[in-house]
């Protein structure tokens, strides 16, 4: 039986840890559970060479663990964060829940950024959803466009060309429309 993610984690997590948890979560149930291995005899359990072996097997596992979480955190790509923007969902998507890490800006002038979107059902029309900077509460500058999944889950890479004193603040809209769903 696959455990429910729900029941796990609880619901107080921030968006972005949960986005995260969850993503991990997905991976150890693609795997599966580990292959089982014949039972061993009272006398082989004992023996010193078996315990060394399950000792350099679990400390191989850890350090696997560890490498894991460090690639699905971000860790090893070489980034630094420069700041995060939380966003909450409007009232026609009040379950919507956004956290918006932005990067250093890159030598070409892009601020690389990863968007962790909950509970932002699919859109009935079946049309994308947005990311935009907006001025003076218009839609200013598009950042990318992405899909939830059936649970309204993403976590999706995006960047932005642009300077930010220009803009105040970001939407996620769906595609076509101006009406925000999610906003900072």
């Amino acid at each position: 039986m696959r455990p429910d993610f729900d029941d796990l984690v609880g619901g107080d997590l921030e968006p972005g840890e949960r986005a995260r948890l969850e993503r991990v979560h997905e991976l150890l149930i693609a795997a599966g559970p580990p292959a089982e291995s014949p039972p061993a005899s009272p006398v082989e359990a004992l023996r010193p060479r078996r315990r060394g072996a399950l000792l350099a097997l679990a400390a191989a596992l850890a350090v696997a663990a560890f490498a894991l979480g460090a690639v699905l955190s971000g860790g090893s790509d070489g980034r630094t964060l420069d700041f995060t923007e939380t966003m909450s969902g409007t009232a026609a998507a009040t379950e919507a829940r956004a956290s918006l890490a932005i990067y250093d800006i890159d030598a070409a002038g892009n601020w690389p950024m990863e968007l962790e979107v909950s509970g932002l059902s699919p859109a009935a029309s079946g049309r994308r959803f947005e990311l935009w900077l907006t001025r003076g509460g218009e839609l200013g500058a598009l950042c990318g466009s992405f899909l939830t999944n059936e649970r309204g889950n993403a976590s999706v890479p995006l960047n932005a060309p642009y300077r930010f004193s220009e803009f105040d603040g970001w939407v996620i809209v769906e595609e076509g429309s101006k009406d925000p769903l999610v906003t900072t």
